[in-house]
């Protein structure tokens, strides 16, 4: 079974401010310049306008809707950085 997986690597980033209690993830082909940001039910989800792939999250009241070991893993924003 395991040699039917198929994998494809994707570079993540994201962090968690614990104080707004926000997390940010962003995907491949993040591009702040362009994305276009659609509000939904846990926060914003952004998409690459000319694909409408999904590229970045925006987890709001993070901590209750997402799980603590992720929340964890997410480094602080940088200092004057939001979103």
């Amino acid at each position: 079974m395991a040699g039917c997986l198929d994998f494809t690597v994707m570079r993540i980033d994201g962090h968690y401010d614990p104080i707004a209690d926000v997390a940010w993830l962003r995907f491949e082909g993040y591009d702040p310049r362009t994305v276009l940001a659609e509000q939904v039910e846990f926060g914003l989800r952004e998409i690459d306008p000319s694909d409408r792939r999904i590229v970045g999250l925006e987890y709001w009241r993070a901590s209750e809707t997402l799980p603590q070991d992720l929340l964890r893993m997410l480094p602080a924003p940088p200092l004057g950085v939001a979103g």
